[in-house]
């Protein structure tokens, strides 16, 4: 998946796009997980998982990056949340999958199942979905995003009027009758400054919110507590931390709600520690399940925040980034959790310690609640010099695509 998501990344923010880039990862990950279910021996077998992970992990990203692209300032902490809301439903199929006697008596039921999803996804609902006018727009394909503008405008019983047009990015420039990216466009987060001290510095807090959120789900053996409730319990807590941050990123600034999760995350783990030197059980399962949740809220909020901070030419490549420091995360934790076993005390300690310096770290990004989605890092640059590092937008705004009448 690290291999993946730097690839899938790239050519979703440059040759492909969003939606061909979701296409082609839904149709391979449907094959090699089909192509999983015949393996002869482990050797395939870890060939194909590998493949099948490099494939999958263009997914997850194009379908945030494409939804919250297609919306105005106002609803893309709503759409962003949504899409993790059916990350958990899918999440929690899985055991539903898993238990009948076919799929639990024969692991490759399990794959042939699950392999048929993202086939049908690509089949039957893909084509309904448009590329994002943002990305066609710094492409120089004015002319097709405006297309998929007069298309939302005929859904929402709108007209554009007939004269518009939309204004070419900074960076665009004309060659004949056609717009073409210059090397502007093709700037990378690490060329550039600003762009690549944010993107240190999220990933370093990516890291350790990946770290904490996929290792307080399986530290749950090292608490004094049923293991099966308790992981059940944990379970259950990502749905209600999807709402509550689908509500709260409406009126709460993308830095604080970030840090404060990050926090009760972090004091949760650390109370874990002393009820259970006290044989608080069921206080301890009720601390705990509270810290999952911030955790919870604490991840689906980062990738919404690194969505806003970076412009359209770079986005899905920084959370493309952004989740290969995730994921870094989510490999280490195991290695806390076997040492827990020992010493419970210890890996609730590191995981409380992690989890209030990743929130600590969200003082070095700007706020970006109510901040337009640039398209360029040129752009970018130049209007946040105008406007302040740390201003906040209270413009209203659709799309905030540069659009003009003549």
């Amino acid at each position: 998946m690290h291999a993946g998501s730097a690839v899938n990344g790239r050519l979703a923010d440059s040759l492909w796009g969003r939606k061909k880039t979701m296409a082609v990862s839904c149709v391979l990950t449907s094959i090699t997980a089909f192509l999983t279910s015949l393996s002869p021996n482990l050797w395939i077998y870890a060939s194909l998982r590998f493949t099948n992970g490099f494939a999958r992990s263009g997914i997850g990203t194009c379908c945030l990056v494409l939804s919250t692209e297609v919306v105005g300032r106002r609803w893309r902490g709503q759409v962003g949340q949504y899409g993790f809301f059916f990350f958990t439903v899918g999440f929690l199929s899985l055991p539903l999958i898993a238990y009948p006697i076919p799929t639990r008596t024969c692991w490759r039921n399990i794959y042939r199942i699950i392999s048929l999803l993202p086939l049908l996804y690509s089949l039957f609902v893909l084509p309904f979905v448009v590329e994002s006018p943002r990305w066609l727009l710094v492409r120089g394909r004015s002319n097709e995003a405006l297309d998929v503008l007069r298309r939302f405008a005929e859904r929402n019983g709108k007209k554009l009027p007939p004269n518009l047009c939309l204004s070419e990015p900074p960076s665009t420039v004309k060659i004949g009758c056609k717009s073409l990216p210059s090397s502007a466009t093709k700037m990378s987060l690490w060329t550039t400054k600003w762009a690549a001290k944010r993107i240190i510095v999220a990933m370093i807090a990516g890291f350790g919110v990946g770290f904490v959120y996929y290792g307080l789900q399986l530290n749950v053996e090292n608490l004094n507590f049923d293991l099966y409730l308790t992981a059940a319990l944990n379970a259950m807590m990502e749905i209600p931390a999807v709402f509550i941050g689908s509500v709260l990123l409406n009126f709460s600034n993308r830095r604080v709600l970030l840090s404060r999760s990050a926090y009760i995350a972090g004091v949760s783990c650390i109370l874990c520690v002393f009820l259970s030197k006290l044989g608080v059980s069921w206080g301890q399962l009720a601390v705990e399940t509270v810290g999952f949740m911030a955790a919870s809220t604490e991840f689906n909020v980062l990738y919404i925040y690194c969505v806003e901070l970076f412009p359209t030419n770079v986005r899905n490549f920084a959370v493309s980034v952004l989740r290969q420091a995730v994921m870094l995360g989510a490999s280490l934790a195991p290695l806390l959790v076997a040492v827990g076993r020992t010493n419970p005390s210890l890996s609730f300690l590191v995981f409380g310690a992690l989890s209030i310096l990743s929130g600590m770290l969200s003082r070095w990004l700007p706020e970006t609640r109510n901040a337009p989605l640039y398209e360029t890092i040129e752009q970018q640059e130049e209007e946040e010099e105008n406007l302040g590092p740390n201003s906040i937008h209270d413009q209203e705004s659709g799309l905030q695509l540069g659009v003009l009448g003549n």
